[in-house]
């Protein structure tokens, strides 16, 4: 039995608003493939979801500062002032904490290329308490007109961090933030966070990225899934499906969970290169390259074999 349940946060009709994490590809020889990249950006635009860059896994934790700024100056040129979301994370300084010229320099960039930043957990970070967070994100403010707080416990991320609801209502109180990535995988706490959010300030934004609940929207939440970089025609499809009060949204979710399921099946580590199997599968890459560092899936015929129905059964093969 649910411990409190979210009969009263669903909202047909509601609109929500997606963020499409991109993926971003490798060539042989290890470097980024910037014409896949390109692609892949282009497709999200389409899709209409908001592009999303150095926000996944592979991007915002595993590339260098640099690889990190030419992803946003390569954004930012070919959207032509459409909106995007771009990671910034902390790098660590000598003494053991965080260089806040580096961050600041970071804000700064993103803001002049036309995107939000949305700041990661990074481990020069993951020791400071929740009040110096809230600091941070409040020093942050200083530099750009809005951003973005992101929330992913540290098993599926380094230096990761999880939010309790009091430092939520907290991080609500912060008017240059915007709203927060719920990378938690917890529907009670996305619940628990929309209800205090509706009471508190119900234009904050809580983008859902929970690969366990693709169906969040109906309560009220808004999206950031990672499964975006692969099917952001099809969860574009099912957010319009929503608003229109469509009953197909139902087998559109379930055949979204459906390819949620398989491509973050553990190790959830290897989920990436799904993603870029199935990228594949669509036509939208020549190859399923990931960052080096990444863990692949052990057999690619497999992999494929296993994505196309639940990709045939979006109607996207």
């Amino acid at each position: 039995m649910l411990e409190d349940p979210p009969f009263d946060l669903l909202c047909p009709g509601r609109r929500p608003r997606g963020l499409a994490p991109v993926h971003v590809p490798f060539d042989e020889a290890g470097e980024i493939d910037w014409d896949g990249f390109a692609h892949l950006l282009g497709q999200t635009v389409e899709s209409g979801l908001v592009p999303a860059v150095n926000l996944g896994p592979g991007a915002g934790d595993l590339l260098g500062a640099s690889a990190r700024a030419e992803i946003v100056a390569t954004a930012g040129a070919a959207l032509g002032g459409r909106r995007f979301v771009a990671g910034v994370r902390t790098e660590p300084a000598d003494d053991g904490g965080f260089d806040p010229s580096r961050l600041a320099g970071a804000v700064d960039s993103v803001a002049r290329h036309g995107g939000t930043p949305a700041l990661l957990p990074s481990p020069a970070l993951a020791g400071l308490g929740p009040d110096e967070v809230l600091g941070l994100l409040a020093w942050m403010g200083e530099w750009t007109d809005q951003l973005l707080a992101v929330e992913v416990p540290a098993d599926r991320w380094p230096g990761g961090r999880s939010w309790g609801l009091d430092e939520f209502t907290a991080l609500l109180e912060q008017p240059a933030c915007v709203g927060l990535v719920d990378g938690s995988w917890s529907r009670q706490a996305e619940w628990d966070r929309l209800r205090r959010r509706d009471d508190e300030r119900p234009d904050f934004r809580l983008y859902s990225a929970n690969a366990l609940g693709v169906d969040q929207v109906m309560f009220g939440a808004d999206h950031a899934l990672d499964l975006a970089a692969l099917v952001p025609d099809g969860l574009a499809d099912r957010d319009e499906a929503w608003a229109l009060e469509d009953p197909g949204v139902v087998e559109r979710h379930d055949a979204l969970q459906a390819l949620a399921t398989l491509v973050f099946r553990p190790p959830v580590t290897a989920a990436r290169h799904s993603l870029a199997v199935g990228l594949r599968l669509r036509g939208w890459l020549a190859h399923d390259r990931v960052h080096p560092d990444l863990a692949r899936r052990p057999d690619l015929r497999a992999e494929a074999e296993l994505l196309s129905p639940a990709l045939d059964r979006l109607g996207l093969l």
